[in-house]
């Protein structure tokens, strides 16, 4: 049974939606195992829980076993559902409803998803545990693609993770009325970035293979300087781009940087990307 799904006792009832619901709703079912219609919501209950375990906490309680609750509030007709708040009942109905009924009364008393993922990722993200933030953040862009907070803190974990060619175009999408603070921060932690990652060494590089006859040895050593800079998605764009021409090339040196490189950047996606297209290679 999930932690925040409970059966509720005379014992328990203080405990987990008395001071349980001053951190999170709590959504109270008094049931009957004798109604049909109890039988049938409650899997529906089970299910929208399942949906979003964290945004709030499912409590049964059976009405033949708990006489000393019902009657304390006054339980008149399963099945019952009421909502507790801050250790209030602040709303509730009674009797059979439709799905959409109760997704609505659910969402009216509890946080969005996304902002539940957003939250979580910032909290990891203070804590230092960026790769887990950005896991959390990845996730509530797909709840809320639109929302520009989270693309915010999406560009903001990329930028901390030194994924600067990550940060740049969800930086590029803000429209202009949501380019707050916090954008204009990060804009500048970009360009430093940037600034700082163009190294002379790459500059030079880069301007040599417009016109180098040998692009291949230009390209590896681009790479190296890449990588040296934390540019690792365009390192490995150029090492794999190397291997797919001449998969020896260079004794293997591009084959054993790029395996290199995957076993010491902190980027799951951009590793299992490269790690496919490496097996591939081989195989």
């Amino acid at each position: 049974m999930h932690t925040n799904n409970h059966d509720i006792t005379v014992s328990t009832f203080p405990s987990i939606i008395i001071e349980g619901s001053k951190t999170n709703p709590v959504l109270v079912v008094f049931w009957s195992p004798q109604s049909e219609p109890c039988n049938t919501l409650l899997p529906l209950l089970d299910k929208l829980h399942a949906e979003n375990e964290q945004a709030f906490t499912l409590a049964r309680i059976n009405c033949d076993q708990e006489e000393q609750i019902v009657n304390h509030f006054g339980v008149q007709s399963v099945p019952s559902v009421f909502m507790f708040v801050d250790g209030q009942g602040v709303d509730g109905f009674a009797g059979e409803q439709s799905e959409e009924f109760i997704r609505t009364f659910i969402s009216k008393h509890t946080p969005d998803p996304s902002q539940v993922l957003l939250h979580e990722g910032q909290t990891l993200f203070a804590q230092g545990k960026l790769a887990e933030a950005k896991e959390k953040i990845i996730e509530a862009t797909r709840m809320a693609p639109e929302n520009n907070d989270i693309k915010l803190a999406l560009a903001q974990t990329y930028l901390a993770m030194d994924q600067h060619e990550d940060a740049k175009p969800i930086l590029n999408i803000i429209p202009m009325a949501n380019q707050n603070m916090i954008y204009h921060s990060l804009i500048s932690q970009l360009e430093l970035a940037q600034q700082s990652s163009q190294t002379p060494e790459i500059t030079a590089l880069e301007k040599q293979l417009e016109t180098a006859q040998d692009k291949m040895a230009i390209e590896y050593q681009l790479a190296i300087q890449y990588n040296h800079a934390n540019r690792n998605k365009e390192a490995l764009a150029l090492l794999y781009n190397l291997l797919v021409k001449n998969l020896d090339y260079d004794n293997g040196s591009p084959k054993k940087a790029m395996i290199d490189i995957l076993a010491t950047i902190d980027d799951s996606a951009l590793v299992s990307e490269y790690r496919r297209k490496l097996y591939s290679l081989l195989h």
